[in-house]
């Protein structure tokens, strides 16, 4: 069994919910986490993404554009529940967009694990003429470099499609051609529930349950696909989860600090405490 925590690293106060809930326009903001999630356990200590390099210059200039408030870094992070990023070993990538694959350099013990079509077709993207390059707004060209580099170097694996047991009960699950090439929803089997990262197949609870609760699927804004395939991995992962809404965790969603044991640290940020393993002390105490 694993013990999970959901880590904020990152806030946003004004995302424009069109951005959020494809074709909501004018339709003024909502508050997002920045995130990402340990699972430990089985002898492992696994991030699920990296998060964003804040000081990075580069960075610093998305963090600006996307209104990211209070960032910190994954040594700041990973001390309020006792590890240093030098105790990661592996990271699961859900995607390549900068705020979920930014910080690969942070962890140098670690082995990573993404989506081949996901990399090598934001590589072809990237050579196309700068016309082409709309959907690149979330994509941080140099972490696709490093990505590359660690591939070479044989610390970053490149799987094909569905994925069992890449580490002891947990799976990968491909969503192609939607938000990105090639995201990867991490699948989580623990005897009190089966646990989902979707990355950012959903950024806010209203993609899945439709706006005021209708029931009709919402993609999100952002995507190199359709927003067909967007929603068929909204419905698919539903299924995944026998229609378990609260076992599917949205990153962004800013109401997982209050549907989770959770506490808020002097430096604004949170940290959730989704599930712990048999034995496992609390870490938000």
């Amino acid at each position: 069994m694993y013990s999970i925590w959901l880590l904020e690293y990152g806030h946003v106060y004004r995302q424009p919910v069109g951005s959020v809930l494809a074709g909501q326009h004018n339709k003024g903001f909502r508050e997002l986490s920045f995130t990402y999630m340990l699972v430990q356990g089985n002898g492992h200590n696994i991030l699920i993404d990296t998060g964003t390099n804040g000081e990075d210059e580069t960075t610093k200039k998305l963090h600006e554009r996307d209104d990211v408030h209070y960032w910190q870094s994954p040594e700041h992070i990973l001390k309020k529940v006792g590890l240093t990023p030098d105790d990661i070993d592996y990271v699961l990538i859900t995607h390549a967009h900068y705020d979920h694959m930014d910080n690969l350099k942070a962890f140098k013990n670690a082995q990573f694990v993404i989506q081949k079509k996901e990399l090598l077709g934001w590589v072809e993207a990237m050579v196309k003429p700068p016309k082409f390059r709309a959907p690149h707004m979330a994509l941080k060209p140099d972490n696709i470099f490093e990505a590359l580099r660690l591939s070479v170097d044989g610390r970053m694996t490149l799987v094909e499609g569905e994925v069992k047991n890449i580490l002891d009960d947990i799976d990968l699950i491909p969503a192609y051609d939607g938000h990105t090439f090639a995201s990867q929803i991490v699948m989580i089997h623990n005897p009190d529930a089966n646990w989902f990262n979707v990355g950012d197949i959903a950024y806010v609870n209203e993609n899945f349950t439709g706006i005021g609760g209708d029931g009709v699927y919402v993609p999100v804004g952002l995507g190199v696909g359709t927003q067909y395939h967007m929603i068929e991995t909204l419905d698919d992962l539903v299924k995944r989860a026998e229609g378990k809404l609260d076992q599917i965790i949205i990153g962004h969603e800013t109401s997982n600090w209050e549907k989770f044991p959770s506490k808020k640290y002097e430096d604004n940020l949170w940290v959730a405490e989704i599930s712990l393993a048999d034995g496992t002390a609390s870490k938000i105490n």
